[in-house]
């Protein structure tokens, strides 16, 4: 079911960064936009031995590191351990680390951190951070302000609608499965008043009420489909699957003949710096 193109207005009602990938996120009130997406989303990333990123999709104990943000550290709770990793120091050494298809220069954090999460997940990793030395090149969904990502799947900001999970609850309670939480989505921006799936019409969205570097709203372009995967149908606290429902119902009602993608929500890039807020209006175009 989409919605007809158009024009139309919506209003945020979540904002979520995730500072270490695959792991808990953490809502805010207010999401800063850097020239790499929002700050400190997914500007860390858990690596195995090989520096290859570990994912929730195939690692699913990662959902059980909780995390936030408190003054200068950021804080990992890893079980009954507490973890502070110092947000003021960039790490030493840098290494070549992988994320999907992307070869990234990153630090590493010290030994301790490493130890205590190696502890915890019962397998030997570090904790890298994305830094002055990183550049992950956006390629075509770059705009002139935001030409990087971090360690994103995509693009910096991933925006999904209420509505539309709406749509996808009622064929849950219609086959006597529970509603799905719109936190296994993992977006950075929550929208209402927009009808269901109409998200993925439109090419740019304005956030008006946004604080931009010219004054003025904050636009999001380059829009692009979020194909979904396993992590929709996990329990955000452990990780393990609770509705495989989720993702069957949904690819019974979204994929294309043509392609293998599951879409839920649209990954899109700033044009410019700035600030997004809850309650903050949305035009779409």
């Amino acid at each position: 079911m989409n919605g007809g193109v158009g024009t139309a207005t919506a209003k945020i009602t979540g904002l979520y960064i995730y500072p270490v990938k695959s792991c808990r996120g953490i809502a805010v009130k207010e999401l800063n936009l850097t020239s790499a997406g929002p700050e400190h989303d997914r500007e860390w990333m858990i690596v195995d031995e090989d520096n290859k990123f570990l994912t929730l999709r195939n690692f699913p104990k990662l959902a059980e590191i909780k995390t936030s943000i408190q003054g200068p550290y950021l804080h990992l709770y890893a079980g009954n351990n507490k973890i502070l990793v110092d947000m003021t120091q960039e790490c030493a050494p840098v290494e070549d680390v992988t994320v999907w298809n992307s070869v990234v220069k990153a630090g590493i954090e010290n030994k301790s951190i490493n130890e205590a999460l190696s502890a915890f997940l019962v397998k030997t990793v570090k904790l890298v951070r994305y830094q002055s030395q990183s550049f992950r090149d956006l390629g075509a969904g770059a705009t002139l302000a935001v030409k990087e990502t971090r360690f994103t799947d995509s693009r910096p900001l991933l925006l999904v609608n209420e509505s539309s999970l709406a749509d996808l609850n009622s064929k849950l309670v219609a086959e006597g499965k529970a509603e799905s939480d719109i936190q296994r989505f993992r977006a950075n921006i929550v929208v209402s008043g927009l009808p269901a799936y109409s998200e993925d019409n439109f090419a740019n969205y304005i956030v008006d009420g946004s604080t931009g570097v010219s004054g003025v709203g904050v636009e999001l372009t380059n829009q692009k489909q979020c194909g979904r995967c396993v992590v929709i149908t996990q329990d955000v606290e452990t990780g393990k699957v609770v509705s495989k429902e989720t993702l069957k119902i949904l690819a019974d009602e979204r994929k294309q003949p043509d392609s293998a993608k599951i879409p839920f929500g649209v990954y899109l890039t700033p044009s410019g710096q700035g600030t997004l807020r809850v309650g903050d209006s949305v035009s779409s175009s």
